[in-house]
């Protein structure tokens, strides 16, 4: 059983192959995430007002960020999905990018606030009671979370969206939260000192404040067009040089906004070729690249072989 529960809990790979994008299930997964979301709050609540336990108080506030969280989630897909317009050529992917910066600057921010009154809890310690009742409670969040989870994982096979990802690091976090906080509770039953409880919390926010790096940092290189990784470049790259009419590319350039891929490159072709024929030669490689990749916008600069200078080649090193 743990074998297979894992693999929700390792990161999340970027992969970008030939399947259609199916971009309503990422929507759905924003949606699915605001009800459960809204249901641990609930149960949390109620938890925390009988119990009074620290512990519960930083389940509930890592639950009140994933709400928070959840509404960005869907707002930012929503407005990834519109289309490009007059304004915005290259579509409104990058809101994704935004989010995921917004989302990392909000679990911070809950982060401190659990540590200053955990700190707060070690002068003026409570004791916790309805231990029963809290159990029960986070053992149905558990649930709620990883089914949760499960779906987002299916969600992100389908459509590859940053803001999704953000989100499914979210309830893997409150699958933690949850954990650890029944594993105090068992101790202060058993007679555990009651520091246990506002220690256990700082903890808590400072894994909170660690998993959130990875995210932080995929949405930051959305914003600033980081290239796509390596191995995605040589599989264009050989798709490029493999059709026999060209004599070589360079200045490939890829990013990624939302959910899709942007792919622009310089082709070399015979100086003396019709511009006809090498427009076509050129429109074979972009159906051949779209085939593979069917969310990617691809813009192709044809150039003589033995003339491929311009003005766009001003990075040392990138002209290859």
């Amino acid at each position: 059983m743990f074998g297979k529960l894992l693999p929700l809990f390792m990161p999340h790979k970027d992969k970008i192959d030939g399947r259609p994008i199916k971009s309503e299930y990422a929507l759905f997964a924003g949606i699915a995430s605001l009800v459960t979301v809204s249901v641990l709050i609930l149960m949390k609540a109620v938890a925390y007002w009988y119990s009074g336990s620290t512990s519960v108080m930083a389940s509930l506030i890592d639950s009140f960020v994933d709400a928070g969280v959840s509404v960005m989630t869907v707002f930012a897909i929503q407005y990834s999905l519109k289309p490009a317009d007059s304004e915005h050529r290259y579509g409104h992917g990058k809101i994704e990018g935004v989010m995921a910066l917004l989302q990392a600057a909000f679990i911070m921010s809950a982060a401190v606030f659990l540590i200053f009154e955990s700190f707060i809890r070690f002068i003026r310690p409570i004791e916790v009671v309805h231990h029963h009742l809290v159990y029960v409670v986070l053992a149905i969040s558990i649930m709620l979370s990883l089914t949760l989870v499960m779906i987002q994982r299916y969600t992100l096979k389908m459509a590859p969206s940053l803001a999704v990802e953000a989100d499914q690091a979210h309830y893997l976090n409150d699958i933690v939260v949850n954990l650890g906080v029944m594993a105090v509770l068992v101790a202060l039953s058993q007679g555990a000192p009651l520091w246990v409880d506002p220690a256990f919390s700082i903890v808590l926010a400072l894994y909170i404040s660690y998993t959130v790096k990875d995210i932080a940092k995929k949405g930051l290189d959305m914003l600033l067009d980081r290239e796509l990784p390596d191995e995605i470049r040589k599989e264009i790259t050989d798709k490029i040089v493999s059709h026999k009419e060209v004599m070589g590319m360079h200045d490939l350039r890829t990013h990624k906004s939302g959910m899709k891929i942007f792919i622009s490159f310089d082709l070399e072709v015979d100086s003396s070729l019709l511009l006809l024929d090498a427009h076509n030669i050129a429109r074979d490689i972009e159906v051949d690249i779209v085939a593979s990749f069917p969310n990617a916008e691809v813009l192709i600069h044809v150039d003589p072989h033995d003339d491929t200078q311009d003005t766009r080649h001003t990075v040392s090193g990138v002209h290859r």
